[in-house]
């Protein structure tokens, strides 16, 4: 499992995507994927298992993680 950091990086490095901590209504984490222009990408993600999930769907993602941080 990946850091938020780590996530986050792969996003920038990889994509022009970036991702942003946040909080629910109830006080939880969520993750919220915002495109380039600022524009907020899909639903919040409720756990970083899931954001990982989603962006390992992006090969240049995945070959990043596992090279920097495998």
């Amino acid at each position: 499992m990946f850091t938020f950091q780590q996530l986050n990086n792969a996003c920038t490095n990889c994509t022009s995507f970036f991702i942003r901590k946040s909080k629910d209504d109830e006080g939880e984490n969520i993750y919220l994927l915002f495109d380039g222009c600022g524009e907020q990408d899909g639903d919040p993600f409720e756990d970083l298992e899931t954001l990982n999930d989603y962006i390992t769907l992006n090969g240049d993602c995945r070959e990043y993680l596992e090279r920097h941080h495998a």
